[in-house]
């Protein structure tokens, strides 16, 4: 008994004080598509979370790092969640039926760093499809945080179709 109430204690007492959860649902598989498109969804596929760069209007480096307030309409990280899986619909040039959307929301704070070896930035530079890891650090959306995400050898730079 003393152990129930313990543990009660401490799980409420983790998330009285914040307003903001540190969480991380992102554990499903990871799609990546357009110009500059990712997705890192849930293990159900229900939501996900999608990093968009317009990386045609920057010079691609090997490392870069975007603060998500001074982006200038750069980068958009996304959090939206639907009432069933999404998964396919994602980087798939045939339109399908989504379910109904219940969060949709846009991160105003955080950072995202991205990463391409020489190899895949040469592969970029000319213009093909490369691989690119992302890590997003601190991502802040009404309700929910992410303090980190890691997004490895997704490939972008391809429209579908």
């Amino acid at each position: 008994m003393k152990n129930c109430i313990l543990l009660t204690l401490l799980i409420t007492s983790c998330t009285v004080s914040q307003k903001t959860n540190a969480i991380n649902p992102f554990s499903g598989d990871q799609v990546g598509c357009g110009n500059f498109i990712v997705y890192k969804l849930s293990e159900d596929g229900t939501q996900y979370i999608s990093v968009a760069l317009n990386a045609g209007s920057i010079e691609l480096e090997r490392s870069q790092t975007y603060n998500i307030q001074n982006s200038n309409d750069l980068l958009e990280v996304t959090w939206r969640q639907f009432e069933g899986d999404v998964s396919s619909s994602l980087c798939n040039d045939l339109r399908t039926k989504r379910p109904e959307e219940s969060i949709n929301l846009v991160s105003g704070s955080g950072t995202v760093n991205v990463r391409l070896s020489e190899e895949e930035l040469e592969k970029a530079r000319k213009g093909e499809a490369y691989k690119a890891t992302l890590t997003l650090r601190k991502i802040v959306f009404e309700g929910l945080t992410v303090d980190y995400l890691q997004i490895e050898n997704i490939t972008v730079g391809w429209l579908p179709g």
